[in-house]
Order: structure tokens, then C-alpha cells, then sequence
């Protein structure tokens, strides 16, 4: 394989690494170039561009957005580029993997507490209308007028609303675990 066509592959790989950090977070993507430039011994000015574009040329200087720069450890032959890369791809490896987003167990966390928010909202519920009654059997009127003039008219519509919307995401939610099981 030619100098050229390795480069050429380094250039790849680093645009994949940064993709990928960069869909975790911007705060992984600086982290990545933080990584690069303490390998190649370049001091980047990395800062929260939307677009970084990061490439090695074939004299061996790093061209990031736009900019040409040189290391302070000269890179002397393809062997030694190929060594420093081979260091940062170790090291961007473990960034990665260690900050890669688990969307199905955030997902069924979520889930999980949707069904824990339904039922204290239930019991909630149950537990006002059964003081409402208490408050009738007794024969405190004024206590069960406050709770009708002020107390529902603020309260319900929202309870309503998110209680709907809530127990419909559970449904699906029940739904698909009842499909794995089958």
C-alpha cells in the first residue's frame, strides 16, 4: 500500500471518528480533537464550530478547517504517522465506546418511569375523590365546594390531558414487551 492510499485511509477513519463524536455530543467531539492533538503534538484551535474538517496532507501537516499545521515533534516517515494514528485510534476507541448512547435501555427506562408517573397519578386522583366524598358523607359542604370551585377547574385539565397522553405511550409500551414475549 502506497503512502498516499494510507493516508488517504487515515483521513477516512478520522472523519468517522469525528462524525461519531459528534453525534454524541460536541463536548466528546472536542474531547476527540484533544486526543488528536496531544498525539500529533499540534495545538488546534478547537473551539464549538458546527463543521470541523480534520485531515492529514502528505507532507504529514494536519489541514483543520482550512488551516495548515505542523507538529512539534517533526513526523519523519509514514511508520512514525502511522504509530501516533494507531495511538489515537486506541484512544478514540475507548471515548466511543465508553460515551455511546444506549437509546433501548433509556427508552425502557423512560417507559418504566411513564408507568410509575400513571399510577401515582391514579392514586392521586382516586385519593382527592375519595376525600371529596368523605367530605360529603361528613357533611363539610365548604370543604367540598373549595375543592370543586378551586381546586378542580386548576387541576384536572392538566391531570386529564397528561394522564391521556401518558397512558396511551404505556399501552404501546405494553403492547410491544407483550410482542417479545410471544
Amino acid at each position: 500500500m502506497s503512502d498516499t492510499s494510507k493516508i488517504q485511509n487515515m483521513n477516512k477513519q478520522l472523519k468517522v471518528y469525528i462524525n461519531e463524536s459528534s453525534f454524541i455530543s460536541m463536548k466528546c467531539r472536542n474531547r476527540l480533537l484533544k486526543m488528536f492533538e496531544e498525539e500529533f503534538s499540534i495545538d488546534l484551535d478547537i473551539g464549538n464550530y458546527k463543521n470541523v474538517d480534520l485531515s492529514i496532507q502528505d507532507d504529514y501537516k494536519v489541514l483543520y478547517r482550512e488551516d495548515l499545521y505542523t507538529s512539534n515533534d517533526k513526523i519523519s516517515s509514514i511508520e512514525d504517522l502511522e504509530e501516533r494514528f494507531q495511538r489515537f485510534q486506541e484512544r478514540a476507541d475507548q471515548l466511543i465506546k465508553r460515551k455511546d448512547v444506549d437509546f433501548q435501555g433509556r427508552r425502557n427506562f423512560n417507559n418504566f418511569t411513564n408507568l410509575m408517573v400513571i399510577v401515582c397519578l391514579l392514586l392521586l386522583l382516586i385519593g382527592l375523590i375519595v376525600l371529596v366524598i368523605y367530605s360529603l358523607i361528613v357533611g363539610n359542604y365548604f370543604d367540598c365546594l373549595w375543592f370543586l370551585v378551586f381546586i378542580a377547574p386548576v387541576l384536572f385539565p392538566k391531570i386529564k390531558e397528561n394522564l391521556r397522553e401518558r397512558i396511551l405511550q404505556a399501552k404501546q409500551y405494553i403492547k410491544s414487551l407483550l410482542k417479545k414475549v410471544k
